[in-house]
């Protein structure tokens, strides 16, 4: 799913810059280079629900069901809006460290409301929820999360928050834990 372009306000802020290129599709471009399309291909791929794309993500969500997902990481919001919208999740938590894409995303008005979002370091957030799915997406590249990071992820996460048979799942590292 992709949401509305005219419903994307365009913004300038210190971290992350909206703006619309020139096929009038509105992209998300962080200060470090980054950028996010709003395009139907993200949350897909993510997700694994790209039958034709070159990855490991569809194998691994091939036959693995959830309901109930924490996501570490909001940008636009397209993998919570698709777990809400389009997989019907009956809880969507979102950790975003950056108040600043918080503020642009309620401020826009395009996400779903059943969505929950906090401010926090998912480094030191603390929840008593339990959820099927966990998904960190806050990283960009592979060298920007070390082992000793991700062995933090798994300590904090997968004895306390994942139901039985859910995962904890890194997808551009490339990790995939089931519990």
């Amino acid at each position: 799913m992709r949401f509305i372009d005219n419903d994307l306000q365009e913004y300038t802020g210190t971290n992350f810059s909206i703006y619309k290129t020139n096929l009038g599709i509105s992209e998300m471009s962080f200060t470090n280079g980054f950028a996010i399309p709003n395009s139907t291909n993200y949350a897909n791929i993510m997700l694994g629900q790209c039958v034709d794309c070159s990855n490991s993500y569809y194998g691994w969500f091939n036959g693995f069901t959830y309901d109930k997902v924490l996501v570490a990481g909001l940008g636009f919001g397209l993998i919570p809006q698709t777990l809400s919208e389009v997989n019907g999740c009956s809880l969507v938590d979102v950790v975003e460290i950056d108040q600043e894409i918080i503020d642009y995303n309620i401020s826009s008005g395009h996400l779903n409301a059943d969505i929950n979002i906090t401010q926090s370091d998912i480094f030191n957030y603390t929840t008593v929820e339990r959820y099927d799915l966990i998904i960190i997406d806050t990283i960009f590249h592979e060298g920007e999360m070390s082992e000793e990071q991700y062995q933090s992820l798994v300590s904090r996460f997968y004895n306390t928050n994942l139901n039985s048979g859910g995962v904890l799942y890194v997808p551009i590292i490339d990790k995939w834990l089931v519990k």
